[in-house]
């Protein structure tokens, strides 16, 4: 039987339902672990064998059988599948015996030198977070608590006794980056100074060369995107300036510094991003770009690269694309129930174009892709042509653009005509040629979704018109338009009263009593006050009024006013319904507003 990871996350979670607390700092904690009577911690097999569950035989039996386990929830397993224990037994003993604390690691105030005692290397390893001392004993933070193997690990590193707490990977990984990643950067300098590396930044290009494929680099740089992905960055920025170069991850669409470190360190840390990039280490004069791939928890993520020379040095931008984490449901973009209707009821039509509409990073890709969830379940055959491939999807023919081979968009659908597609998406249209293809395609049999660059849904008809598409061709091929921004979501942790400014106010037309809510600042959310995103947006349907004001020339003003009469709530009004709700501070909702 294969070991499921969040079992022992699940049990933990249980332990905590059934009275014990749920801990947040290392004072509660200190509390918890030295309260009179509580039980010293013990591997789960001793504790089933005292309570006459199992026979010292069973156990032997158990672990010979998990011998390729790494944990102590494998030997869990391998008791339930031999039947000598059940989940209830397991329950029992847990709540019993263990009596393990549930931390909360996002606000933790850990021990500024307690991570001197463990090695970053094992930390991220074994996935186990130090705490704090007490008394003798080290406290860690694991998600998986009958992982015998690391606790034993832990303490012959540390030489302390471990003492265990409960967390969840992810507030785990967090940690981790959050507090060994200054330690990264001091024992990349010490390790590069002790074995001669120069960090100067005039070198040589084979010194940088050297540099980029050396262990402490390599590790470094490895741990700045994991780290990103822990923290679910979409993008890495380092910016180099005059001394020193700045970290920064792109969290929910805001900049958050991270850390600095020290300039020297740049010319090996872009070398080695060239590498992983597939770019030319010896020029520095140009712009380049590149592409990786790495694995995280059996996902692979895409990591598109771009290096710019700057006058201080070259500046790195890495975008991180999970290409199977960021695919969502019609149900997860947040459409209210009727414009959910509505929009499935226009992906089910036998052939027409639909297009999602908004600037870059509105979330276009992942609302087509949730489009084409849906469609999939109809047993038809879908075929996209892009630029990248954003996300992977199971059933579905994707096809990657080439320019620099000449194979366009355009050109693609050409050849995608000849493949009996049902559903075709073209990633974006950027021209009349592609704008062509697909208004084509749409009319011959064929449901088109697609994408283009403008700000309000009524702007997307004007804009066909615009680059040549014919009046009557709109009339005919589109049956509707969604545009769409993201707003970030207010942390539920630190979620306070908003003091909304009076221009504020006046310009989204709200009175001075309403109010509003907006985030504090956490750790949580990073000091920004917001965790998460989701999706407004405005959803114009093409009604038969809608088609004659189109061919009679209508201007933007007269196609929203109509759609609006035809039932469209404009985006401003959908986002401004979030902030009423408590979801987004009226600060990001005047951000994002339509003029």
């Amino acid at each position: 039987m294969t070991h499921d990871s969040s079992a022992a996350s699940e049990e933990a979670l249980i332990l905590t339902e059934d009275g014990f607390p749920l801990i947040h700092n290392a004072r509660e904690l200190k509390s918890f672990i030295c309260q009179p009577g509580r039980q010293e911690y013990k591997p789960i097999g001793r504790l089933l064998i005292e309570e006459s569950l199992i026979t010292p035989e069973q156990l032997r039996a158990a672990h010979q059988r998990a011998r390729n386990g790494r944990s102590g929830a494998d030997l869990i397993n391998a008791l339930k599948a031999l039947g000598h224990v059940s989940d209830a037994d397991i329950r029992q003993v847990m709540i019993r015996h263990l009596q393990l604390p549930w931390v909360k690691l996002r606000d933790f105030d850990v021990q500024p030198t307690i991570v001197n005692l463990l090695p970053v290397d094992v930390a991220r390893q074994r996935h186990v977070m130090p705490l704090m001392e007490c008394g003798q004993r080290l406290v860690v933070a694991m998600e998986d608590p009958f992982d015998n193997e690391a606790l034993d690990v832990l303490h012959f590193v540390t030489g302390h006794p471990i003492e265990v707490a409960v967390a969840s990977r992810g507030d785990i990984e967090y940690a981790i980056g959050k507090h060994y990643g200054s330690h990264d950067v001091a024992d990349v300098m010490e390790e590069m100074a002790s074995s001669g590396s120069a960090t100067e930044p005039d070198v040589s290009a084979e010194d940088i060369l050297r540099m980029g494929q050396e262990r402490p680099i390599v590790r470094f740089v490895q741990n700045l995107i994991m780290d990103a992905i822990h923290a679910r960055a979409s993008d890495i920025h380092i910016r180099p300036r005059e001394k020193t170069v700045d970290l920064y991850y792109r969290i929910d669409g805001s900049l958050v510094k991270i850390r600095s470190f020290d300039r020297a360190l740049l010319p090996a840390v872009v070398s080695r991003i060239k590498i992983i990039g597939g770019m030319d280490i010896a020029e520095h004069r140009v712009p380049q770009d590149g592409r990786s791939k790495i694995r995280h928890d059996a996902n692979t993520i895409d990591l598109r690269l771009s290096i710019l020379p700057s006058i201080h040095g070259e500046s790195v931008v890495i975008r991180i694309l999970d290409t199977q984490a960021g695919l969502r449901t019609l149900d997860e973009i947040g459409f209210t129930g009727p414009d959910r209707d509505r929009f499935t009821d226009l992906l089910m039509h036998n052939n027409g174009m639909i297009l999602v509409t908004g600037p870059t990073g509105s979330g276009k890709s992942t609302t087509l892709y949730a489009a084409l969830q849906k469609l999939r379940a109809s047993n038809v055959n879908i075929i996209t042509v892009e630029d990248p491939v954003e996300y992977h999807v199971d059933g579905v023919v994707q096809i990657q653009v080439r320019n620099i081979t000449g194979y366009t968009f355009a050109r693609a659908l050409r050849h995608i005509l000849r493949h009996d597609p049902d559903v075709i998406m073209v990633g974006e249209i950027r021209d009349l040629e592609t704008a062509r293809m697909a208004v084509e395609s749409s009319l011959t049999g064929h449901i088109v979704l697609s994408t283009l660059h403008t700000n309000s849904a009524a702007a997307t008809i004007t804009r066909l018109l615009e680059i040549g598409i014919e009046p009557y061709l709109v009339n005919t091929s589109l049956l509707g338009v969604l545009a769409q921004r993201l707003v970030r979501l207010n942390c539920a942790h630190c979620k306070e009263q908003e003091a909304v400014d009076p221009l504020v106010r006046k310009m989204m037309k709200v009175s001075e009593d309403e109010v509003f809510w907006k985030g504090k600042g956490c750790g949580l959310c990073h000091d920004t006050g917001y965790h998460g995103r989701r999706a407004v947006y405005e959803l114009l349907s093409v009604t038969p009024v809608l088609r004659r004001s189109i061919v009679e020339g209508a201007n933007v003003e007269t196609i929203e006013q109509q759609a609006i009469a035809d039932g469209m709530t404009p985006l401003t009004q959908c986002a401004l319904d979030l902030a009423r709700a408590g979801e987004t501070s009226l600060e990001e909702v005047y951000r994002i507003r339509l003029q």
